[in-house]
């Protein structure tokens, strides 16, 4: 985010004009001066990225109402990028209520001059809107937050009153047609998905005191899913000891109702819980998230009769003692079954006396069976005969000297800073998205596995430290050069005039390198006009490209978000955990976790057969294996609603007119040889078959799987990915 009086738009054309307040500056709104009106709808309209705002109050005639210079207003502004990340159908259907889109452009409109210097004075309270609605005004650091967006420029001052520019649209509390009639745990009872809160609720004994509509309460509500991340043993274990039980519950909730915006005009400061503990409210100004006591508040504003319930994805532990656990981790590891293999490594490594000891404390990070038997036979042996690399792997599953519970991992994960220390000394990535906790491209399977001396997470997939940078002397373009896999993009860079970019060593960069593997499941016709384009063929390199050194740990600190290109666009960057795809009646393809491969999804007749793509496909629109191929190797169909269960499922067109299920790009086939389940008869037939193996969990950028992580050169790093990113996000 953008700090407040610091930086300013560049794409402003008052800039020269008015410049930026600082800390240090006189915050006197500067009056341009205008050849004829500059009423707030000139200024917006002539800066040009505002077009979208400017729509709006069009649509609703509110731009009559900003331009008239008998009245003064502040507006708090979104930019064109802000509304944009409301998403387009979003935008389209405001236009089309202009009620509703009244109401929120309202919503932004303060009456009066409001400048810098004064809102900063008012950060900590609520001021009225046009609407009659209030925002809050608050600080992070040296930015000022409207709500949770973010003020990027201030005191664009106007004939008839003040704009100062935000990155994120305002929306108020929706307002019910009519008033609420069920009291808190009534209507948790109703909305559906907190059954375990509920539950949690009638075994503490808090159900009545929820129920009285005699008081009032804000209730930080957890979701089913978030109740699920802490782990059934834990949870089981809080509903057999209702008293800590208890205790966790009365922080989730306080006395009074406090909505939203209020909540927003105390980031920064605690609240005080009905167990009489203070917890942080704060705004996560990266994601312009509310949260209180670390997790994220994400609906807000249930009204109630006796209150208001603001959900949360995660349980707050915080301050209360959970009940111990029996036997140190070493026992609970062994006693479980279903980690032999970490067993056996730690041994072998002398590291588990460590985690005997009673004295010590860890956070354990601890893949399965599955998920060591992922690397394959041949590197588990090779590891286990050589210790010191074994010992360096295995310090990476812990966080030494303390025990961070599920809900700790992920206010970790929900900040600003989302990194640890591992036992190694090398940092790794948390992050949580869609009540889902990660490190690095892990995915946490069952939380706060409790021992005497710290606390298991388990993991299905081996967390792999970090490569050392050193000191590389090679640029980008010449790594590229030098790797075989690389020559179609080397091509793709002399056609764009792009390899001297690549070797420039005063700048860094980051690039996500499609292999010639990944360009060669683009048509030939399509690739060919590609590189004869050389404006077009600029951009889809580009987007490839960050600009700056962006390393696999931080990438994977970048999970569930977006982050921009050189060819300033945004796209995606994701982990996918596999395991947790779904394989109903109706999927045409599924995940076969136990083999780490695609197979045939439930929809077919014989569910879980291996599936294949063929080399022949590549450089072709659509399957090249028609007749009697298909007969041998059948092609698998489907439909748009049959493969919706996993990331980069595609419908390709055949001959005949059926739809055939492609993984990014590359159309799926299972093989008449395979005649039981689990067979994989197919693999390197022709030295042109072959099985779709996919990780446990899989780094993803704009929905390509990063194959190889961490190349370093002089100038940056090179991770390799499958498939050429050809659209913008």
């Amino acid at each position: 985010m953008n700090k407040l009086l610091k930086v300013c738009l560049i794409t402003f054309p008052l800039l020269l004009a008015q410049g930026c307040n600082d800390d240090d500056d006189d915050n006197t709104p500067v009056k341009v001066e205008p050849e004829s009106s500059s009423t707030i709808v000139d200024v917006a309209r002539d800066a040009g990225n505002f077009t979208t705002l400017v729509a709006a109050l069009e649509a609703t005639g509110l731009d009559d109402t900003l331009a008239d210079t008998s009245q003064e207003f502040t507006v708090f502004a979104p930019t064109d990028d802000a509304f944009a990340l409301l998403g387009e159908d979003t935008i389209n259907g405001l236009l089309a209520d202009t009620d509703t889109l009244s109401s929120i452009l309202t919503y932004h409109v303060v009456s009066g001059s409001v400048n810098a210097e004064a809102a900063i004075g008012l950060a900590g309270t609520t001021v009225d809107t046009v609407n009659g609605g209030k925002v809050a005004l608050s600080l992070n650091g040296d930015s000022l937050l409207i709500n949770t967006s973010t003020v990027t420029m201030t005191d664009i001052a106007t004939d008839n009153g003040i704009i100062h520019v935000i990155d994120a649209v305002l929306m108020p509390i929706a307002t019910a047609e009519a008033a609420p009639t069920t009291n808190i745990v009534e209507t948790a009872q109703q909305a559906g998905g907190f059954t375990t809160l509920l539950a949690a609720l009638d075994a503490a004994g808090l159900t009545a005191a929820l129920s009285d509509e005699s008081a009032q309460f804000t209730v930080f509500a957890p979701t089913d899913a978030a109740f699920e991340a802490v782990g059934s043993k834990m949870i089981n274990t809080l509903l057999a000891n209702p008293d800590v039980l208890g205790d966790i519950l009365k922080q989730h909730v306080l006395t009074g109702a406090v909505d939203s915006v209020t909540a927003m005009s105390l980031n920064g400061q605690s609240a005080e819980t009905l167990l009489g503990n203070s917890l942080p409210i704060t705004i996560n100004a990266e994601t312009d998230m509310l949260m209180f006591g670390g997790a994220n508040i994400v609906v807000k504003d249930i009204a109630t009769t006796n209150g208001v319930i603001h959900v949360i994805d995660s349980v707050i532990v915080a301050d209360v003692t959970l009940p111990e656990s029996f036997g140190t981790i070493a026992d609970v590891a062994s006693d479980n079954g279903n980690f032999t293999t970490l067993i056996a490594a730690l041994g072998a490594t002398g590291l588990d006396t460590l985690i005997t000891d009673p004295t010590n404390t860890f956070t354990v990070f601890a893949p399965t069976d599955d998920a060591f038997a992922a690397l394959g036979q041949d590197t588990i042996d090779a590891l286990l005969a050589d210790t010191d690399t074994l010992r360096d792997i295995l310090l990476y599953q812990v966080v030494a000297d303390v025990s961070v519970l599920s809900d700790a991992a992920v206010t970790i994960a929900n900040s600003e800073n989302n990194k640890v220390e591992m036992a190694n000394g090398d940092m790794a990535a948390l992050s949580y998205v869609d009540s889902v906790l990660f490190i690095n491209d892990s995915a946490v399977t069952a939380a706060n596995v409790t021992a005497d001396n710290g606390v298991i997470h388990v993991l299905n997939n081996v967390i792999m430290p970090p490569a050392e940078v050193g000191t590389p002397t090679k640029t980008i373009a010449t790594v590229a050069t030098e790797t075989d896999a690389l020559s179609t993009l080397v091509t793709a860079l002399q056609a764009a005039d792009l390899v001297d970019t690549f070797n420039d060593t005063t700048k860094s960069f980051t690039v996500f390198a499609p292999t010639n593997a990944a360009f060669n499941k683009i048509p030939t016709d399509t690739l060919n006009a590609l590189l004869a384009d050389t404006d077009a063929l600029t951009g889809v390199l580009t987007q490839h490209v960050l600009g700056a050194q962006v390393g696999s740990t931080d990438a994977f600190a970048t999970n569930g978000k977006m982050v921009t290109t050189l060819a300033e666009n945004m796209i995606s960057v994701n982990i996918v955990d596999f395991t947790s795809t779904t394989n109903a009646t109706t999927d045409s393809v599924a995940y076969d976790a136990n083999n780490a491969r695609l197979v045939t999804g439930m929809a077919d007749s014989t569910a879980g057969k291996t599936l294949y793509v063929f080399d022949n496909d590549l450089g072709e629109s659509m399957s090249a294996c028609e007749d009697t191929c298909a007969t041998t190797w059948p092609p698998v169909l489907g439909t748009a609603d049959s493969i919706e269960n996993i990331p980069g499922l595609s419908l390709i067109a055949r001959a005949d007119s059926t739809m055939q299920v492609a993984y990014l790009g590359r159309p799926l086939y299972t093989y008449s040889g395979d005649t039981a389940l689990g067979d994989e008869n197919g693999q390197g037939v022709g030295n042109v078959w072959w099985q779709v193996s996919l990780p446990a969990t899989s780094l993803q950028v704009a929905g390509s799987n990063v194959t190889t992580t961490d190349i370093y050169t002089s100038n940056g790093v090179v991770h390799l990915i499958d498939t050429v990113i050809t659209t913008a996000q």
